[in-house]
């Protein structure tokens, strides 16, 4: 019994040793525009876990839609003086993917964080599939800078961990990362079989 009793301690310190309940809730307004958001607005966690911290986007959550034309990813994090980051870089990465992993990187850009602020990855227009990932990738070991995340799991989880990209990617326990997605809901087939054909009419110019 009291190995057992040993064991699941250091569970819960394993565990405890990449994420931190702030003393008290944070809001979190970003950016107006369309944006599709699995948080709640109010963050009471923040987190270090994993190389790659990710939402997987279902624009069917949303809207009915067949892909999602990306303008860019809004990301929130938080520097606490008890949990100091050794890097504010990172990537937002853009992927194509269903709830297991993100599959197919779509863009990628190097950003600096910013403490209790939104920190942007601009692409201008990417278009996704209906099931896509917005990523939070770390540049050192350790996990840093550390993402923010509310206070409760849906019916259905859509904030994920992993230290590689595309496999071995864990629930996160405590609820969603506050990772936004803002752009427009593709409707129809038509809408992004016209919007591949205007973008390689312009990429060819």
């Amino acid at each position: 019994m009291r190995s057992i009793l040993v064991c699941f301690v250091a569970a819960c310190f394993v565990w405890a040793a990449d994420s931190y309940m702030l003393e008290g809730p944070v809001y979190c307004v970003g950016d107006p525009r369309a944006v599709l958001q699995y948080d709640d607005g109010t963050a009471w966690w923040l987190t270090w876990g994993g190389a790659y911290r990710g939402v997987w986007f279902n624009v069917e959550d949303f809207s009915p839609g067949v892909g999602f034309d990306c303008e860019q990813l809004e990301f929130w994090f938080y520097h606490h003086a008890t949990y100091p980051w050794t890097s504010a870089s990172f990537e937002g990465i853009l992927a194509n993917g269903d709830a297991t992993a993100p599959a197919t990187e779509l863009a990628n850009e190097s950003i600096t964080a910013t403490h209790y602020a939104p920190s942007y990855a601009v692409y201008g227009s990417v278009v996704t599939e209906a099931n896509f990932w917005g990523v939070d990738h770390s540049l050192v070991a350790g996990g840093w800078p550390s993402i923010l995340g509310d206070n409760g799991v849906g019916a259905v989880g859509h904030s994920f961990y992993s230290d590689a990209f595309g496999s071995g990617y864990t629930a996160w326990a405590e609820g969603d990362y506050f990772i936004r997605a803002h752009g427009t809901i593709l409707t129809t087939s038509l809408d992004y079989t016209s919007w591949g054909a205007i973008k390689s009419l312009y990429d060819q110019q």
